[in-house]
């Protein structure tokens, strides 16, 4: 029986940290997943960003300052704002035509 509620705290104990957990890093944290776009890197008022075909992305993360006006594949985590889309850029690499 003693066996039985050592068991059952545990379970609690796993439960209760997973949910807190869910809670403090918040749901962006879970569907944070990591994409690849392909763009030319321009020089803004706003900062660099990269000129993809399906929109604009302005960079966070990796310095791509050396990347101006090349053509780059980025991957990154991208996030959606009301300002427009950033792109917190993990690594790249330039693209010869």
């Amino acid at each position: 029986m003693a066996r039985l509620r050592r068991f059952a705290g545990i379970a609690m104990l796993f439960v209760t940290v997973s949910v807190l957990s869910g809670v403090v890093m918040g749901p962006a944290a879970w569907c944070a997943q990591e994409e690849t776009i392909v763009g030319t890197v321009v020089k803004t008022d706003k900062g660099y960003i990269i000129e993809a075909e399906d929109g604009d992305y302005l960079v966070k993360g990796k310095d791509v300052s050396k990347m101006a006006g090349k053509m780059i594949e980025a991957t990154g985590v991208i996030t959606e704002g009301e300002k427009g889309d950033t792109i917190d850029v993990k690594s790249f690499e330039e693209i010869r035509e």
